[in-house]
């Protein structure tokens, strides 16, 4: 997204959108995940009822 469009809200509504369209198109579970500084997704996730069901540590050697 456009850094000029962050902290409208949008995010819920796309967020919401989203969830809607996998639920009628009968979606039995719908996860998402996001990168544990991004603390606003965090707060989008559970705004919309999202259950934090886990936590990852991702590593990488050069």
């Amino acid at each position: 997204m456009i850094d000029g469009h962050r902290g409208q809200g949008f995010v819920n509504d796309l967020l919401a959108e989203g969830t809607h369209l996998l639920a009628a198109q009968g979606a039995e579970r719908i996860t998402a995940d996001t990168d544990l500084e991004n603390q606003p997704m965090a707060w989008a996730f559970e705004r919309a009822g999202y259950d934090n069901f886990a936590g990852r540590i991702d590593m990488c050697w050069d």
